[in-house]
């Protein structure tokens, strides 16, 4: 079927691969808890789009290209873990300005969600991991020889960011809820800030520290 290979194997692995918790996971947890659930959609929304991009990237054969160039697969991995950095900077330094930014008393905050949308797909496309998770998974479903060009790798790609927002929103909604109850403590939500800026940190060194 359009050059795919054991269809249903790929959808049975993209699955499991979805379930198992990694930086994406953390990073959405960490937007919902502190944010709330508007802000956690908006962030999954921006991840899975950052997939988006990333199947277009192998669709097009620049994935392969960026993991063979060390100079521009090390400029991205330290974009990607600058990035992260600073957030995780600007949250601690914030005392707690900032939590709930993408809700206040039920409403969005205006333009916050796009903000936030533009920083998961940020977040996710400047991984190096997501990268070569994509040209190791991708390739294995792809018949040999390949007579339809990109359309396998756009159609498991696309698959796979299907499945991925189902999970993503799944756990948003399960975890909105404990946002709800910090945003009833102001030193709750100091000590939240604190602690997802120090989660963006972490994250920033695994992405960094990705060989």
């Amino acid at each position: 079927m359009l050059g795919i290979v054991g269809y249903g194997g790929f959808v049975a692995s993209a699955a499991a691969l979805c379930l198992t918790p990694g930086i994406d996971t953390v990073y959405i947890l960490t937007r919902t808890v502190s944010g709330g659930r508007r802000e956690g959609l908006a962030s999954a929304l921006g991840i899975n789009a950052g997939l988006v991009v990333h199947t277009i990237l192998v669709a097009a054969g620049l994935s392969l290209v960026l993991a063979a160039s060390p100079v521009a697969f090390n400029v991205i991995k330290v974009a990607g873990a600058a990035y992260l950095a600073v957030m995780g900077v600007r949250s601690i330094l914030s005392g707690g300005s900032s939590f709930s930014v993408g809700e206040k008393d039920g409403e969005p905050a205006a333009g916050s969600n796009l903000r936030v949308f533009a920083q998961g797909v940020l977040t996710n496309v400047l991984n190096p991991k997501i990268i070569l998770f994509f040209l190791a998974l991708l390739p294995q479903f792809v018949a040999t020889p390949n007579p339809f060009g990109p359309v396998p790798f756009l159609a498991l790609g696309l698959t796979y960011v299907a499945l991925s927002t189902l999970w993503t929103v799944v756990i948003v909604l399960v975890a909105a809820p404990f946002s709800r109850l910090l945003t009833r403590s102001p030193r709750a939500g100091r000590v939240t800030s604190v602690a997802s800026g120090l989660v963006y940190i972490a994250l920033g060194a695994t992405i960094f520290l990705t060989a």
